[in-house]
């Protein structure tokens, strides 16, 4: 044998020997126990996965071990460690959240693996799911069409379809009189299509404006001139309404009364038992005194009607003498007095009375008189005679 196949053939051996004793320290010997090494590891030949930097991490640091290659891999060449330091071994990790299709599962190598080692996890096999029902198998609503054919009435929906019904509001006035002490009435009116509308009140002779509330509603008490009395009451549009009452007590008073259409001051004056202007037997708008104080007291009152704010106000003034069971005689003289308007100065005024004795008709009558001349020196106008006095007597 030539001298260069000789040592051809010496290279071999050593080699061989070398390789063979690095894979016994790599793999271990066990002995008699009959182990034998099995590796196997996966890799994709058509789409090489190449690990990167974070699927790398260290799995044991050997100190002086060495380094098996797998087949066909060409090693860099390694960093050289410093001389008390040990070679840290990495294994390349396929990363938790990868997953390799089943479909190229086929293309596999077989390399070391340990045996007993534990089971890498494989992704999950999803040819087990049966899809049973998808969005595109559901069926489309049929409409045949919107409006061709469309018939509805409101009887379809009669069982089911609650309309609200508003109240219905009348408008008709409710006018109510209701008799009560002194021959008087509580005389209510209610007018809910009419808030806030004047409402003239005519009885007796005598008539005086009120205006309804908000809610259409007028509350007064009315002093009577009549056993059976009427009120008419017509608001300012013209809708009208009439109530009637019976009224018990009249024989027991004497009433008088007067009411007027403009806004200048006029006056009823009642002068009880020869009392003069101001003193406690003069009764009139600053005097008036009240049902109540008449029955204890005895004496007259004034009762005042109309309401005083409206822009073209009627306004009335009722004077009342309940008769007394007392022995004696009462004398009662009046007198009306109007005073001069900055507008209806020299103007003609009328002046509607009214008036009730026992066992008599009620009377009525108009006065007329002219106002005094606007820059006289005149502003009043008293009239004594206008009225006729009462005289009671009683045994």
């Amino acid at each position: 044998m030539a001298l260069n196949d000789k040592l051809l053939t010496v290279a071999t051996g050593v080699v061989l020997a070398v390789g063979g004793a690095a894979a016994s320290l790599l793999l271990g010997d066990h002995g008699t126990q009959g182990y034998q090494p099995n590796l196997t590891v996966a890799a994709n030949l058509s789409a090489p996965q190449v690990p990167t930097i974070t699927d790398i991490r260290p799995t044991a640091m050997v100190p002086d071990a060495p380094v098996r290659m797998a087949a066909g891999v060409l090693p860099s060449k390694p960093e050289q460690p410093e001389a008390d330091t040990g070679q840290m071994i990495f294994a390349a990790v396929e990363p938790a959240a990868r997953r390799v299709p089943s479909a190229v599962r086929s293309d596999v190598i077989t390399i070391a693996v340990q045996d007993g080692a534990p089971q890498l996890a494989t992704p999950a096999d999803f040819s087990d799911i049966v899809l049973t029902r998808s969005i595109a198998n559901v069926p489309a609503p049929q409409v045949s069409g919107l409006t061709n054919g469309l018939s509805v009435t409101m009887t379809d929906f009669k069982d089911s379809i609650r309309i609200p019904q508003s109240p219905k509001v009348s408008c008709a006035l409710d006018l109510r009189a209701t008799p009560i002490f002194g021959a008087r009435v509580k005389l209510k009116l209610k007018a809910p299509c009419h808030p806030n509308v004047t409402a003239t009140i005519r009885h007796g002779g005598l008539q005086f404006k009120e205006k309804l509330d908000g809610a259409g509603q007028l509350e007064l008490k009315v002093p009577v001139f009549a056993e059976y009395s009427r009120f008419d009451v017509e608001l300012s549009d013209g809708t009208q309404s009439s109530v009637g009452a019976y009224i018990a007590g009249l024989s027991s008073l004497e009433r008088v009364g007067i009411s007027w259409k403009g806004a200048n001051d006029t006056f009823l004056h009642a002068f009880q038992n020869g009392a003069g202007m101001g003193e406690a037997g003069h009764i009139w708008r600053l005097n008036p005194s009240d049902f109540a104080m008449s029955r204890m007291e005895g004496g007259g009152y004034l009762a005042q009607l109309g309401d005083t704010a409206l822009s073209e106000p009627q306004l009335a003034q009722v004077y009342t003498l309940p008769l007394r069971m007392t022995a004696g005689q009462q004398i009662v003289s009046f007198a009306v007095e109007t005073l001069r308007g900055e507008t209806a100065c020299g103007a003609m005024m009328k002046i509607q009375t009214a008036r009730h004795q026992p066992n008599a008709k009620a009377g009525a009558n108009k006065l007329s008189l002219r106002l005094p001349e606007c820059g006289a020196k005149q502003t009043s106008l008293l009239l004594k005679n206008a009225l006729k006095d009462m005289k009671v007597a009683r045994k």
